[in-house]
């Protein structure tokens, strides 16, 4: 676990942003299905950034806007996780997110849209068996937290306000958060579209 989280700040090293999804309590395929309640994803198999990228084109072909939304996942150590694609920010980018940590799964969400020029990544937040616990915007000039009365990450919040510089070092250490960089830029990882 030593890729950590700061390989994600500028320059922006996917297109279009990120969006990566992280838990503990479940595995890799639980988050997956969890992501989109109520529908069975389409596991894919082993992709590269590339080819998954090209699945995704290939459903849409035909359709005046590209609407399938896919995952890249996997697990490192204790830790699920899950990449987003394609058009991602109506799918997974919700409100009602808490829902994917119940049955007391930790969830840790951070999403970066490229078209909004805000370094570091503007959003995360971070849900306990289906409660929101922190909900922060990590925009430089506009920084807002919520902190769950019952949750302890006071302290969190208060670093995060302390030294606006540093915030993805800080959850790292914070909460043990990792992406193997290599696999999710170069590698293959399991596949599945959630949408289409």
């Amino acid at each position: 676990m030593t890729d950590g989280l700061q390989w994600l700040e500028e320059p922006v090293p996917l297109p279009g942003g990120y969006c990566a999804i992280f838990a503990r309590g479940i595995d890799s395929e639980d988050l997956v299905r969890r992501l989109v309640p109520g529908t069975e994803p389409r596991f894919m198999g082993l992709r590269t950034h590339e080819a998954f990228a090209t699945d995704l084109f290939d459903f849409d072909r035909g359709k005046p806007v590209g609407t399938a939304v896919g995952v890249r996942y996997e697990s490192v150590g204790d830790l699920s996780f899950a990449i987003g694609y394609g058009p991602w920010q109506e799918a997974l980018s919700r409100f009602d997110t808490p829902e994917i940590s119940h049955g007391g799964a930790h969830t840790y969400e951070l999403y970066f849209m490229a078209e909004h020029p805000n370094i570091p990544p503007p959003h995360f937040r971070y849900n306990h068996d289906g409660v929101y616990e922190v909900m922060c915007d990590l925009n430089n000039d506009d920084w807002v937290g919520v902190v769950d009365v019952l949750g302890n990450n006071a302290e969190l919040v208060a670093t995060l306000e302390g030294d606006k510089r540093r915030p993805m070092e800080i959850l790292e250490q914070r909460f043990g958060l990792t992406l193997p960089r290599e696999a999710i830029l170069t590698g293959t990882l399991p596949a599945a579209i959630i949408r289409t």
